[in-house]
Order: C-alpha cells, then structure tokens, then sequence
C-alpha cells in the first residue's frame, strides 16, 4: 500500500452522482436489499481515473491490474451508508482479492489504514515486510487490521510478491558483478536508477520494494559515497 493523491472527479459523475444517488435511494424504499448499478459507479471514465490514480495497481495490495479484473469497491460499503453509492472519495480500485474484505461489522475501515487519507510514512509505520510477507509493525494495531481486512496475507499476493523480489535480486545480483569484475565501489547512475525504479510509486508492489532495497547493506553503503 502506498499513498494515492485523489484525482479529480470524472465529469460523468460530477453531472451525474446526484441522479444516480436519487434513483437508487427511490429503489432502496421497496427494495432494501438493492445495489447500486455498477454500469453507474464504476463507468468506463470512473475506472480510467482510478487507474491513472493508482498507476494501474490495485489500491490496497499494489499488483498490477493489466491482466487481472479491474473491481471498483466502495471503501465504505453501501450496506453501512447507502449515501455513498456515487461518491467519488468513496471509490477505489482493487483487485479481487482485496475487494472481497472483511465486513465493516468485522474491522470498518476506519480502524485500518485508507491509502487516500493516510501518508506514506503512516502506512510505514504500520505496515512492513520480511522480504515477500506483510507484516504488521510490532504493536500497530491499525496494521494487523489493514492487513486482515484486505487480506493482503494470501499465498496469492505471497506468490506474486516473491515474483517480484527474484527481479529486483536479479539486478542486485547483476550490479553485484559488475563492480567485482570492474574494481568499482559505487554503482553507476544507471545501476541506481535500475534499482530506484522498483521503489517508485508507479512501480508494482513499491512499498515492498523499498523495504527489501534499504534493507541490503551494498546500497546503503554505496548511497553513502
């Protein structure tokens, strides 16, 4: 999970949300059960600003959402305020794994971390990783609920997770080797921005990334030269 600055509100929503909310709550009245039409929420201009906001990652777990079901989810489900069916600060973009959370009578989102109200030194203060597996920080109880309400533990993510480290080992590694074979004792501009390149925002799983990276004693040691 990183930071996410919300964009501004597509133009069908902000011409339309006040129709929609009208229409769904008449239908509420003698349907109680009723959803709001997703044709609706999650409009083809809703899903491309949440993509552009996210870098097309999911909100929560951050993996890419280029070859995997693209779910807009309600932070606060309708079922516990129905008024924010066509919100647009209540919109988020998530995989299928993470938009099947814990309900709110379960852990409501407010006693987890949000990625569009909470910073990135928030969510590190609660939320870290040993090497692929998310770990809460040791007494943030915010992080164990952020973790279990997204389910960000799966073996799912785990497995896509390491994925993702064997890549940036694989550069590790490589950069490694070059600076035996050539007497170096820095990495070159190209060599750091190899590895910088995995702990930007746009990057898949970033957040992981920059933990595993300043955790390895040859970058520290080189960024200190």
């Amino acid at each position: 999970m990183r930071h996410i600055d919300r964009l501004p509100c597509p133009d069908i929503l902000a011409r339309k949300q006040a129709e929609w909310q009208r229409k769904y709550e008449e239908k509420l009245a003698t349907h109680p059960q009723a959803r709001p039409d997703s044709s609706k929420y999650a409009h083809k201009d809703v899903r491309e600003q949440l993509w552009a906001m996210s870098h097309g990652k999911c909100f929560y777990c951050e993996s890419p959402l280029t070859d995997t079901p693209k779910e807009v989810d309600h932070l606060v489900e309708v079922s516990v305020d129905a008024s924010k069916a066509y919100e647009w600060g209540n919109l988020y973009l998530a995989c299928p794994n993470c938009n099947d959370k814990a309900p709110a009578n379960v852990i409501p989102v407010t006693a987890a971390l949000d990625p569009c109200r909470d910073s990135d030194e928030e969510i590190q203060a609660n939320i870290t990783f040993e090497d692929e597996v998310i770990r809460a920080v040791p007494g943030s109880v915010k992080g164990l609920n952020t973790i279990q309400k997204y389910r960000l533990n799966t073996e799912l993510l785990d497995s896509k997770r390491a994925k993702w480290l064997n890549r940036i080992a694989k550069v590790i590694i490589n950069i490694q080797d070059n600076l035996i074979k050539e007497g170096r004792d820095r990495c070159t501009a190209e060599e750091m921005r190899r590895l910088q390149l995995f702990m930007q925002p746009d990057s898949p799983y970033s957040l992981m990334s920059t933990i595993y990276i300043s955790k390895i004693k040859l970058l520290s040691y080189l960024c200190a030269h």
